[in-house]
């Protein structure tokens, strides 16, 4: 029988902890798997939205989340308590109260945590990253870096300049291994690649704040991306599917079949674009995209852990086109750590559970279907990075 227990695991996408998440009470440990909109609105606060107050009657419901109710099963089996959130709760604070450091170390040992890819722009000494264990790969940002050069830019072509240097020095200096972006929420995965024309018409307006005009210069910036990090030979990490918070235009543009025309522009064919998140809840669309495009993979973070009681059907309906060496696993993970280890946790559960109905079906064999298991775990993502 196949068992991934015991098989190391790279998390492809996850956040960096917070110091403040050490001592957590039951409802806020719940809550950290919250990511829709909280119903007491503090707009003028800057924090978003899932981080507003909410009023007891949504708070009621945090525990009952299915995450949640996996969470409590999985740590209860860790720490031998009574599974209920108020147990788990205690218990953990007792031991995030004599190391919290020690904690995340237990839970990624607990997992097999051996690597994480970190969406951050904290550089690479930050004491905040040395909580997260084992390697650790950085993502450069391009919202962050957009939104801090535009103001400092005269005119489109400064701008991209400008632009175009951070993110070399950021790949060949600094040890970024990737570039994450938000094609989805910026632009829409429909939108068209701007000119460079149109871009520098648009940049003013951009800059004043009109959303038309930003969204024209993320497209082409994104463009421009794209073409650079062919060169560079690192990855588009783009964000994709309907994962929570505030959008302003329509969530629908977010499905990824809308990145087929762009995908098959022939100068982007030898750019590698990582779906994260596996377009959730578009997963048939992102796996049918990684069996068309050769340079397309998928990740699966965020859908581990989140759709925990449908983990299964959520990695079916990938696998079912994808071919199995472009699918890694991710957690979307943030600020506390139980995230990122129950998105190990729930991925091996999948991956036995289906794989082991293949096996049972003779559509493979038992040593295919371990050998894919793993190499979804840690193999596909070490690969990617030359780890």
């Amino acid at each position: 029988m196949i068992d991934f227990t015991d098989a190391p695991v790279i998390d492809h996408h996850c956040h960096p902890y917070e110091p403040d998440s050490a001592y957590l009470e039951p409802v806020s440990l719940a809550r950290a798997f919250f990511h829709g909109i909280a119903d007491i609105p503090r707009p003028d606060s800057g924090l978003k939205p899932r981080h507003w107050d909410a009023t007891d009657a949504l708070r009621f419901h945090f525990p009952y989340m299915g995450v949640v109710q996996t969470m409590i099963c999985q740590l209860a089996r860790v720490f031998g308590c009574p599974a209920d959130l108020e147990s788990v709760a205690a218990e953990r604070n007792r031991r995030t109260a004599e190391s919290f450091a020690e904690y995340i170390r237990m839970l990624y040992a607990d997992a097999g945590i051996v690597g994480t890819v970190l969406d951050t722009g904290l550089s690479g000494n930050d004491p905040i990253l040395g909580l997260t264990p084992g390697l650790r790969l950085r993502l450069f940002q391009m919202d962050p870096a957009m939104q801090r050069l535009l103001p400092r830019s005269e005119s489109y072509r400064e701008f991209l300049h400008l632009y175009r240097t951070a993110l070399e020095r950021g790949v060949r200096e600094e040890g970024f291994i990737g570039v994450k972006a938000h094609l989805a929420e910026r632009a829409g995965f429909h939108a068209r690649p701007a000119s460079t024309g149109e871009a520098e018409k648009a940049f003013a307006a951009a800059r004043d704040g009109d959303d038309d005009a930003y969204k024209t210069l993320y497209a082409e910036t994104f463009t421009e991306t794209m073409l650079l990090c062919q060169e560079l030979k690192v990855p588009v990490h783009l964000h994709s599917g309907f994962t929570g918070g505030l959008w302003k235009g329509p969530i629908s543009d977010a499905d990824p079949f809308l990145l087929a025309s762009l995908l098959a522009e022939k100068r982007f064919l030898q750019t590698r674009v990582i779906l994260l998140h596996a377009g959730y809840p578009w997963t048939k669309q992102a796996g049918q995209l990684a069996h068309t495009f050769p340079h397309l993979w998928v990740d699966m973070g965020q859908m581990t852990p989140w759709a925990s009681l449908r983990i299964a059907e959520c990695y079916r309906d990938v696998i079912a086109w994808a071919p199995l060496s472009k699918v890694v696993v991710g957690s979307g993970g943030h600020g506390t750590p139980e995230i990122a280890w129950l998105a190990a946790i729930t991925a091996k559960i999948a991956l036995k559970e289906i794989l082991g109905d293949a096996v049972r079906m003779a559509l493979m064999t038992e040593g295919q279907a371990e050998k894919a298991g793993r190499m979804i775990l840690h193999d596909n993502a070490a690969r990617l990075y030359n780890l």
